[in-house]
């Protein structure tokens, strides 16, 4: 996953942050979990792609 790709999904409200000083956002490592459990249709697969073991790094083991 690289920045621009989840800074679409920020702005498309897939996924919510929480604004940090300036222009530096934060994305909670449960709103990531929530999103990657339940992501919208038409991405399905392309979450699918990503690798399980980093997921799991980042926020943990999915449901």
């Amino acid at each position: 996953m690289n920045f621009e790709l989840l800074w679409s999904w920020v702005k498309k409200g897939w996924i919510r942050t929480t604004r940090r000083s300036g222009r530096y956002h934060q994305i909670k490592s449960k709103d990531l979990k929530r999103f990657l459990e339940n992501p919208p249709q038409r991405i399905k697969n392309r979450i699918a792609a990503i690798d399980k073991d980093a997921i799991e790094y980042l926020v943990g083991r999915l449901g």
